[in-house]
């Protein structure tokens, strides 16, 4: 199986003007099991914080378990972004686990956090 068949990647674009200004994925999709991996980023801090990753997650979670028929999304997040863990969990989104001082960056050790959401939780929501 390529990626092709695993991968969907999507970018964010303003309405008004059109412009990028982040990506979403869903990877490495496990057809057997029904799950998946999600990504997201905003890439400019001036798009951060106004809803856009919001409204991405949402669509994409329409696509994930309607169209595609996915069980299960997963996620991992840095313990130091409280606004992405904020975002996720408003999503419903559950943390099933802790990687503890995963990441290495700037001299520092840093957990990893790991979240999933699945469709019985979604649309319970």
């Amino acid at each position: 199986m390529d990626h092709s068949d695993r991968d969907f990647l999507f970018g964010i674009r303003l309405r008004e003007t059109d412009q990028l200004i982040g990506l979403i994925s869903l990877e490495q999709i496990d057809w057997p099991n029904g799950t998946a991996w999600m990504g997201v980023g905003i890439g400019e801090p001036e798009h951060r914080g106004k809803g856009y990753g919001s409204e991405a997650i949402r669509l994409l979670l329409k696509f994930a378990f309607h169209e595609i028929n996915l069980h299960r999304v997963q996620l991992t997040v840095f313990a130091y972004n409280p606004a992405a863990i904020t975002m996720y969990e408003k999503l419903g989104f559950v943390k099933e686990g802790i990687m503890r001082e995963r990441l290495h960056r700037d001299g520092q050790r840093h957990d990893v956090l790991l979240y999933a959401l699945l469709r019985p939780e979604w649309e319970a929501s």
